[in-house]
This record gives structure tokens, C-alpha cells and sequence, in this order.
């Protein structure tokens, strides 16, 4: 399970360092993909398979299965962390998450993956998600 919230620098080569609590789970190697809201998904490589798994089974005659599995596969990279504590984000899921070269980014654990967060868009979706959270009533029936 990956919990916390750690802030970093993208650098200017395009990598990010993983906060050091994540990265015995992730030194085997791990997948990084496009996640919801814009934010980047790191998965072992375990959860990757699971993940994908699903996908796969999906049928290809729903357009909406076929929209997912194209977000999440193309935008997968197989990653390993470097000896700095690194791993490196390809230019095209920088634009899809808006992080830019030498930008903030949030790095959190989310359960059972890791997102990585422009930290503007990271403070905007804490923000909405601790409203929500705050306010949420349970609803006797």
C-alpha cells in the first residue's frame, strides 16, 4: 500500500525522483501510465499486470473499452528506477499531465499505485476531493 504526499522537481532530463518509502516496492521494476484527472500512475509490476489484465478483457465492440485500453496502453512505458532514485517521464505523458521540465510535482501514494501530479493541479483536486471528503453524509435508508 502506498500512502503519503511528497513534493519533488521534475528535472530538466525529465525525471522525477520517487520518495524513498516507495521504492523497495518499485525497484523490481514498474509501469508508469496516464491516470485519471490528468495525473501520471506508477504501478509494480504486478498491479500492472492485474490492471491490464482487466482491460484486455474488455470487448472490443464498446467504444468506451476500446477508448480506455488505447489511454493506457499507449501511454505505458516499463520504467526502473535509477541509482539516484529516479525514473524518467516521456514527453508525451509530461503533456498529458501538464508537468513541465524543472516544475513541482506532487508524488502520492494513492493504495495500491503512486500518482505524480503537476503540484498546480495536485493542490486544485486535494482541494475539491478534502471538500467532498469533509462534507460526505451517510445516508440511512
Amino acid at each position: 500500500m502506498f500512502l503519503g504526499e511528497f513534493q519533488h522537481t521534475m528535472d530538466s532530463k525529465g525525471r522525477v525522483v520517487i520518495p524513498s518509502k516507495f521504492r523497495a516496492r518499485l525497484q523490481q521494476g514498474c509501469v508508469v501510465t496516464k491516470g485519471q484527472d490528468n495525473c501520471l500512475q506508477i504501478l509494480t509490476k504486478k498491479t500492472w499486470e492485474e490492471e491490464a489484465s482487466k482491460m484486455a478483457s474488455l470487448p472490443s465492440t464498446d467504444l468506451t473499452s476500446r477508448q480506455l485500453r488505447r489511454a493506457l496502453f499507449s501511454g505505458a512505458i516499463d520504467v526502473k528506477i535509477d541509482s539516484a532514485g529516479r525514473i524518467p517521464i516521456p514527453e508525451n505523458l509530461r503533456d498529458y499531465s501538464g508537468i513541465d521540465l524543472n516544475e513541482e510535482v506532487t508524488v502520492t501514494g494513492s493504495g495500491p499505485v503512486v500518482e505524480v501530479w503537476s503540484t498546480r493541479s495536485w493542490k486544485k483536486i486535494q482541494k475539491e476531493a478534502d471538500q467532498s471528503f469533509a462534507n460526505i453524509n451517510e445516508v440511512k435508508e
